[in-house]
């Protein structure tokens, strides 16, 4: 037994007890194909870390243990809030490195999208400002990260609602000058590093990265966080990187609640040379800045009504059923605007449009009313038998709208396929204003299909 009894490290794997430096070991976080990550805590102040120590098979290559010391040297160069602090490193008695970082306690953007769904454009902006923070500080130093990703972006509890991220996993961190750390020829042009759903296509044609190289992964964040999804994905890793390296990227919209310039941020960053995508991080949050914020803001107090209408498309699309999809849309687009809504996202199939309500009750029933009145002349005037059906969809809620249940922005939460063609609102919207209008009940739980003015 060690003093203090602590148990001598034994085995390729770490056991409860196991004294690393200053740190012992509690229990294992995480087995990787390469390292593992253990929970520990500082013996002498007792403050929880994160022990990520290489595997023997690992350690025993060249490569991997250049790579893995690279990383230490980088975290330890890059000290920023938005960075994973590193509190030591060293060697076990067997010869396999550790890093000893700081214990983060929440989970990754991955798990936290699977737990909750997809962010709004404001909660989005917030993390992609605090990566970009950590981005810029790591391309100051000359390190291209190469493996930004969902998973490797902490939220950080302890918070409150705050979003506090920080970056993690430098493995495959590249240096841009010289002198950087990992600069050196361990990774030569020709091999590939990274994950396939970010990737950039240099990567994957194994070009020497540069910065813009991570802002090609940090818009393939942007796409899944608005989105709940990675905009290129396939069975098999060539199917994927194929995507990367030909496909056109699709734009947030067409999945999601998200203004048009948002959709010209992320498709910039995905440009496939990196010559057409943004300088820099700053050029690039300036825009996003521009396109979350700009324009008609809504207010952040208050409440507001949301018009969603979509064209939906029975049997195939042939080209007269698409142009009077686009037809309709463009209608519906007018009409919501002649109601005093403010246009918000124009997807290949549907449109958002949000007004903010007065703080008055009367003031608040007469522009749902309007809205109401509006939105049924639209359903009137645009019915007809045919391969293209409108369907709206009329809601109020509080601001600001976050992803969550029942959030003026979550449109699962108020809006379903299974209503059909015509005009639907909730309970919400109708409140105080049955007297004028002719509803039924739906299939749905609060909500009415108004057919006609009393």
């Amino acid at each position: 037994m060690a003093p203090g009894g602590e148990e001598p490290l034994y085995g390729e794997e770490l056991g409860a007890g196991a004294l690393v430096g200053r740190w012992v070991v509690e229990r294992v976080h995480y087995r990787g194909p390469v390292s593992t990550l253990y929970r520990a805590r500082d013996s002498h102040s007792g403050a929880a870390a994160a022990l990520k120590v290489l595997h023997s098979q690992s350690a025993a290559t060249v490569t991997a243990l250049r790579r893995f010391r690279r990383e230490a040297a980088t975290l330890q160069r890059l000290s920023h809030p938005n960075v994973v602090g590193v509190l030591g490193f060293g060697e076990l008695p067997d010869g396999r490195p550790f890093i000893a970082m700081e214990w983060l306690e929440g989970r990754d953007l991955a798990a936290e999208l699977a737990a909750r769904g997809p962010l709004s454009p404001d909660e989005a902006l917030e993390v992609v400002e605090q990566v970009g923070a950590a981005l810029r500080a790591a391309h100051g130093a000359g390190v291209v990260h190469r493996d930004l990703k969902a998973q490797n972006v902490v939220r950080v509890s302890g918070r409150g609602e705050a979003l506090h991220v920080k970056l993690v996993d430098f493995g495959v961190a590249k240096g841009l000058t010289p002198d950087a750390p990992g600069a050196s020829t361990l990774t030569h042009t020709g091999v590939a590093l990274g994950t396939p759903l970010s990737m950039a296509p240099e990567q994957i044609r194994g070009e020497p990265p540069d910065a813009r190289t991570d802002l090609y992964a940090l818009g393939v964040l942007l796409f899944q966080l608005v989105t709940g999804r990675p905009p290129f994905q396939g069975t098999t890793r060539h199917e994927v990187e194929e995507q990367h390296l030909h496909a056109p990227p699709p734009r947030p919209g067409e999945h999601a609640p998200v203004p048009a310039a948002l959709d010209a941020v992320v498709l910039r960053c995905l440009a496939k040379q990196r010559e057409d995508r943004y300088p820099d991080v700053d050029a690039l949050l300036e825009e996003l800045r521009g396109a979350v914020r700009g324009g008609h803001a809504l207010a952040r107090a208050g409440h507001a009504v949301a018009l969603y209408a979509e064209a939906r498309l029975k049997g195939a699309p042939a080209a007269a059923a698409l142009e009077r999809l686009d037809a309709l849309l463009e209608r519906a687009s007018v009409a919501a605007r002649g109601a005093g809504l403010d246009v918000r996202v124009e997807g290949s199939g549907c449109i958002l449009a949000v007004a903010a309500l007065p703080e008055d009750a009367a003031g608040a029933r007469a522009v749902r009313a309007r809205v109401l009145a509006a939105a049924l002349e639209l359903v009137e005037e645009t019915a007809r038998p045919g391969p293209v059906e409108l369907a709206v969809t009329l809601h109020m809620d509080r601001l600001p709208a976050r992803e969550v249940p029942g959030g003026l922005l979550h449109l699962p939460s108020w809006v379903t396929e299974s209503t059909g063609p015509g005009l639907v609102a909730t309970g919400a919207v109708l409140e105080g204003l049955h007297a004028g209008f002719v509803t039924e009940p739906t299939a749905g739980e609060g909500r009415s299909r108004v057919t006609g003015l009393r």
